[in-house]
């Protein structure tokens, strides 16, 4: 009789410890080794004869969620580790038997690059591009016709309202100044205080944004099919003509030649007084706006599809054809790498000689000119509503997900926070992202080379 007790005990331990008939449990995401940031989706599968009663989610060997039904799912939120830090990650399941499975541990390092550090709904959506001012206020326009200031916390400090969409950056003058065209055909200056310094009224959009020359003049394109010099008062210095409208940004060189394309198919050069120094011609609409090299070279996309590097003299240096129109400014690595992008879904990295470096494949329009850290990350964004951080090989060390398509090019503050804007039916968000560094000391490493937006090498 003792025997027949014993045997039977055994027997009982046996089944509670799970046996061969146990649950079996897959940790399917994250894998093991893997860098996480913002929300995780830890997710399990279990294999069993019997019905699963409930799945137990355990970090760090503690328990941080049950799940009762299927799809097994735990969505982690990694704000609160600090950066770099490593957690182990497994999960038990239990049938209806009182059967327990258990997952193999994994190990993940927490990685904050790349993750949300606020955000703010704007009252439209937002193309353009932020500027950074010197006391770390961001500026930001809509297409609801705001202009949005910015603390770098994201507190609103005030916001602006014109009568017509705004697509044109902002720009910041060397006194603070911020300068922005608008669909009213208004080009406006601002004080840091929100209070209207002056305007400049024409007959037609502008969507181009200002360049801010070292004499503190403002050049100006606008769909009259002129571009426009200004001085710092806004009184008129003179004007250019061209054949079409020009939503191009200008870049004024170390000489004060100012760059700048047109719907006329056009790449002009004027001098510092406005005449005309030579044009180029291309087969399609340039709304591109130029990038100026270490050498001279001038560096600007048309929607031919093709990016030109054209020699100050206006001599064809090379072009490349990608796969669609470029409306995207190209930007410039240390090293001479140019990154652009194009309506054909690919970021190009191209060498200075004007061959292939690499390409990337995104899921949307790239309308968004990019931006590099001074870590060697280049950020960029695509109407796929992703903003993406790639390394200068052209891999994918992050992607963060937006809320609508990103045509908006980001800027870089010197905390290394990445900011930018996406599009909306309605509304839009403005984005505070966590990057690692500030923007990289390149000839021309953002759209309009800097975070004032000068578009100026002088």
């Amino acid at each position: 009789m003792k025997k027949t007790i014993i045997f039977l005990a055994v027997i009982t331990v046996f089944l509670s410890c799970g046996g061969p008939d146990a649950p079996e449990v897959t940790l399917i995401t994250p894998t093991d080794g893997e860098e996480v940031r913002g929300r995780v989706e830890i997710l399990v599968e279990v294999t069993t004869e019997e019905e699963i009663d409930h799945v137990e989610f355990f970090i760090d060997d503690s328990l941080r969620f049950t799940g009762l039904a299927e799809p097994y799912i735990y969505p982690w939120g990694t704000d609160e580790f600090p950066h770099l830090s490593s957690h182990t990650i497994y999960a038990l399941a239990f049938d209806s038997e009182g059967r327990e499975g258990t997952s193999d541990t994994i190990t993940v390092t927490i990685n904050i690059y790349g993750t949300n550090k606020w955000r703010f709904d704007t009252d439209g959506s937002i193309r353009t591009s932020p500027a950074i001012a010197a006391d770390g206020t961001v500026y930001i326009g809509d297409l609801n016709g705001y202009l949005y200031a910015f603390a770098s916390d994201g507190s609103l400090e005030w916001r602006y309202a014109v009568m017509g969409a705004i697509e044109s950056s902002p720009a910041i003058g060397s006194d603070g100044t911020i300068y922005f065209g608008s669909n009213d055909n208004t080009l406006y200056a601002l004080n840091p205080d929100s209070t209207l310094r002056w305007t400049y009224s024409l007959s037609d959009d502008i969507e181009s944004t200002p360049a801010v020359g070292s004499n503190g003049w403002i050049y100006f394109g606008a769909d009259d099919y002129t571009l426009y010099a200004l001085d710092n008062n806004g009184t008129y210095q003179w004007s250019y003509a061209a054949a079409a409208a020009v939503e191009s940004s200008p870049a004024i060189a170390s000489d004060g030649s100012i760059y700048f394309g047109s719907w006329d198919t056009y790449i002009y050069c004027l001098d510092p007084s406005g005449m005309l120094k030579w044009r180029y011609k291309t087969n399609g609409y340039v709304t591109s706006s130029p990038a100026i090299g270490s050498d001279g070279t001038i560096y600007i996309g048309s929607q031919d599809g093709y990016v030109y590097a054209l020699n100050p003299d206006s001599t064809l240096k090379w072009r490349y054809k990608t796969g669609d129109d470029v409306n995207a400014s190209p930007v410039i690595d240390s090293d001479g790498t140019i990154y652009v992008g194009s309506w054909d879904k690919y970021v190009y990295a191209l060498n200075p000689d004007g061959s292939l470096k690499w390409r990337f494949l995104t899921n949307g329009i790239v309308a968004s000119s990019a931006a590099i850290s001074s870590g060697g990350t280049i950020y960029v964004g695509s109407q796929d509503y992703y903003l993406y951080g790639l390394t200068r090989n052209g891999t994918l060390e992050w992607s963060f997900k937006t809320w609508g398509p990103v045509s908006s090019s980001p800027a870089i503050a010197d905390d290394g926070t990445i900011y930018i804007g996406c599009e909306r039916t309605w509304t839009s968000t403005f984005y505070a992202i966590q990057g690692s560094t500030p923007l990289a000391p390149t000839p021309w490493p953002m759209f309009h080379r800097d975070v004032r937006h000068t578009g100026s090498v002088q």
